[in-house]
């Protein structure tokens, strides 16, 4: 922000909290409106003026809030909040656990970084299988049903069942949570991308 010692200490109280407002702006465009701003301050007060006089300039100029929201009625809307870096966090979210589980750290990164997402959706992304789909892969690995057979020398081959078929229908549900839930979570993101 561009102030000079020359302002009305409200006048550089009012071109503080604009320039607070203004920090949804591009830099070029919050650097620019400040500037303006404190230029025409500079012209219509001096140091000298009763506050009540510089409360009559402020108040023509407006809330500053209200002046950066004008600014940015200004700005084309975009059509679609998805872009690489929201792409990207998808699909790591998705598949990046295969790559020993950075991957999926990086996409978590992506995902909270983004403004395309708010608070909750970010919540959801993060929390509802982590790993995404590498999960579904290490339960799947962890349920499946093996016999266990050991033997040893002068000693018959001795077999063992895997694991019961209540434990192989805990698996199959564990297995179908693990991977309908990535795949539901990417595209609840995708579709909440604004």
């Amino acid at each position: 922000m561009t102030t000079t010692t020359t302002l009305h200490p409200l006048a550089e109280d009012y071109l503080a909290r604009l320039d607070q407002a203004a920090r949804r702006l591009p830099r070029s465009e919050r650097r620019e409106l400040t500037e303006e701003i404190a230029a025409h301050l500079a012209e219509a007060t001096d140091p000298e003026m009763s506050d009540a006089d510089v409360l009559t300039v402020l108040d023509r100029l407006g809330d500053p809030e209200d002046i950066v929201e004008a600014e940015r009625e200004d700005e084309p809307v975009p059509t679609d909040g998805r872009g690489i870096h929201e792409w990207a966090a998808i699909f790591l979210l998705l598949f990046g656990g295969f790559i020993f589980f950075v991957g999926w750290i990086a996409g978590l990164v992506l995902l909270w970084s983004s403004r395309a997402w708010d608070r909750r959706d970010k919540w959801i992304g993060t929390l509802i299988v982590p790993g995404g789909l590498a999960t579904a892969v290490v339960a799947l690995i962890l349920t499946s049903s093996t016999q266990v057979c050991s033997s040893g020398p002068g000693h018959p081959r001795h077999c063992t069942p895997g694991p019961a078929v209540l434990d192989n229908v805990v698996g199959i549900v564990l297995l179908v949570l693990c991977g309908l839930g990535p795949i539901l979570t990417s595209i609840y993101l995708a579709r909440r991308a604004r």
